[in-house]
């Protein structure tokens, strides 16, 4: 049984991707077909119970494997079923299309469908791949980050894939990544939570795909405005939390910065 179909009943499914507009049509007029255009399509689709959209912030000081302003926005759509979310979105191509010539669209989108739940919330539970590593201090060493004891002000959401092998993977991600310490505690105090993407029959020629990342994670992070100064200032000083035995683990990774408060509920 696939994974697709050990999960799908497990109440709604959401519809995550990230976007960008044609580098030949402005911002303005992007969002104008955007949310002219596309936004009430969308709204129509059968199943829809939940339609909301954040625009990217700007760029922090904080390495990682893919510019942080790559995508204009993510949006979320969830669905009753997984079935609806299939026919509303790999099954409907027309709707998630590319911009032909000098017409406004989509230039990338990337996209993954998970649970409403996570499947775990870090700062609260220990995945399985932890537990074997219990005994071993986290890898992590230097002063403590530079930033003030305040609350989370943003999120930074991204989604990858594995270069090893996905079990490999996990356990680098979940059983290492994941515990060390003061990734954890310092740069996700409010908000932690990573789901494994459903996997899903995928069409020819829709240009979707959502099985192309293997996880999706939300992540909180203090305030954006001032950037997170890592110890020593190097900007390459959290790398070896990419980094296992095996070498290299990330393979493809998108990444979009976002407030959560600045959301726009397109289904008031």
């Amino acid at each position: 049984m696939s994974r697709f179909e050990i999960q799908q009943g497990r109440g709604l499914i959401r519809f995550i991707h990230f976007f960008n507009y044609p580098k030949n049509i402005s911002i303005e007029d992007g969002e104008k077909w955007y949310f002219s255009q596309h936004v009430p399509e969308a709204k129509q689709l059968p199943g829809l119970v939940r339609f909301r959209s954040w625009r990217g912030l700007p760029p922090i000081k904080m390495w990682t494997y893919d510019s942080y302003d790559r995508f204009m926005r993510v949006s979320e759509l969830a669905f009753e079923n997984a079935e609806l979310c299939l026919k509303a979105t790999i099954h409907n191509p027309g709707l998630w299309g590319s911009a032909t010539g000098n017409n406004s669209g989509f230039n990338e989108l990337e996209c993954v469908m998970v649970n409403e739940e996570p499947q775990f919330d870090l700062l609260k539970d220990v995945p399985v791949q932890q537990f074997k590593y219990l005994h071993l201090p986290p890898k992590y060493t230097g002063d403590e980050p530079d930033y003030d004891e305040s609350d989370d002000t943003f999120l930074d959401i991204y989604m990858f894939n594995y270069r090893v092998s996905n079990a490999d993977g996990e356990d680098w991600y979940l059983g290492h990544h994941t515990r060390e310490g003061r990734i954890t505690k310092q740069l996700g105090r409010r908000h932690y939570q990573t789901w494994k993407t459903l996997t899903v029959p995928e069409e020819q020629n829709s240009p979707l795909k959502p099985n192309r990342f293997y996880r999706l994670t939300e992540l909180g992070l203090p305030d954006w405005q001032r950037g997170i100064r890592r110890p020593g200032g190097n900007p390459r000083s959290f790398v070896s939390f990419t980094r296992s035995p095996l070498g290299e683990v990330i393979n493809e990774w998108r990444n979009i910065l976002i407030d959560p408060d600045q959301v726009q509920d397109l289904m008031p």
